[in-house]
């Protein structure tokens, strides 16, 4: 049995646009909330979501460098190690 050229065009052109309109379906409920979590925590943890419409009028422009030095060398290289951990660290979430 031997199939034409245009029946097997036809049917490849149907197949694409079938699968063309099966993109559009609708999203799944996982799919419709997917980042939402990333959102909300990303939210929750700003102090002050508004702090940028209501800038501070006499911001610190200047710090004491003796001082400063430290943190911010402790900040460039602290990277913590087990072995300061001396004992377990327990969490309690009853209250």
């Amino acid at each position: 049995m031997k199939i034409s050229t245009s029946i097997l065009a036809r049917t490849g052109v149907c197949f694409l646009v079938a699968l063309g309109v099966s993109a559009c379906a609708t999203q799944s409920q996982s799919e419709q909330e997917f980042g939402d979590s990333v959102r909300h925590v990303v939210q929750a943890q700003k102090a002050n979501p508004d702090a940028s419409l209501n800038p501070d009028p006499n911001p610190i422009m200047h710090g004491d460098g003796a001082r400063l030095e430290p943190v911010v060398e402790a900040y460039r290289t602290d990277t913590g190690s087990r072995e300061g951990v001396e004992r377990d660290i327990l969490i309690d979430i009853s209250k």
